[in-house]
């Protein structure tokens, strides 16, 4: 993982949990860079985010990574945040990012679904609720023939938009999945899930993101994405 979201708890919290990552990579002040909202200004634009990925791109001087550190992410820009969805789509392998915020949901869920998500406290972008319904939908769908599979995937979204927003919480949860065990409710529906199953569930979503952003029809995005996760095999 090259990406980090840190949010929950008080600002001093979270410079803290920068500090403890960067320590954990030995990483010197000469390849970090921190950039947010500059003086005299109300966002952080398209521009901070181009240097960032421009000094990402640089080997590092003295340390194993370089490090970029987006404080106060929420304040990105629109603009912003899809220039910045490219570097976290292909990370330079020596590069890490952290993004800090207090407000997670106003970043795009694409650009949460690609980051370790470190929380202060016990808060989530999806309700706990949330997370057990979802991963009682996937695993309804194990065992199921291809044709059950069409099926319930007409039963489970009547708009494509349902499905985008289903599509983003899966990646959250599983991202979440990865990094903190799950609760004893959670686990019954995960049991046969192991970290290389999950993380190519992932890829599966991230794919099926892809070809929904393509306007390729949702009902055979999903139908594939069902596919795809219940055939794997590694």
């Amino acid at each position: 993982m090259h990406s980090y979201l840190i949010t929950g708890g008080s600002y001093e919290n979270r410079k803290e949990k920068e500090r403890d990552l960067c320590l954990h990579w030995n990483v010197q002040p000469y390849d970090m860079l921190q950039i947010g909202v500059e003086e005299n200004k109300q966002s952080i634009g398209i521009e901070e985010i181009r240097v960032l990925a421009h000094t990402l791109s640089l080997s590092p001087r003295v340390s194993p990574v370089v490090v970029g550190i987006i404080d106060q992410a929420e304040k990105l820009t629109l603009e912003a945040q899809h220039a910045l969805l490219k570097t976290l789509e292909e990370p330079p392998p020596k590069a890490r990012i952290i993004l800090e915020t207090d407000n997670p949901s106003v970043l795009l869920p694409t650009i949460s679904s690609r980051c370790q998500i470190i929380q202060n406290i016990n808060t989530s972008l999806v309700s706990e609720d949330e997370k057990t319904n979802t991963l009682k939908t996937l695993q309804n769908f194990q065992g199921k023939k291809p044709g059950e599979i069409v099926r319930l995937v007409s039963q489970l979204f009547e708009k494509k938009e349902e499905g985008i927003l289903f599509l983003n919480s899966v990646l959250i949860i599983l991202h979440e999945l990865l990094h903190t065990p799950p609760t004893k409710e959670q686990q019954d529906e995960t049991i046969a899930w192991n970290s290389h199953h999950i993380r190519h569930m992932i890829r599966s979503g991230i794919r099926a993101q892809k070809l929904l952003s393509a306007n390729v029809g949702y009902a055979l995005v999903f139908d594939d994405f069902f596919q795809s996760i219940l055939l794997y095999k590694g």
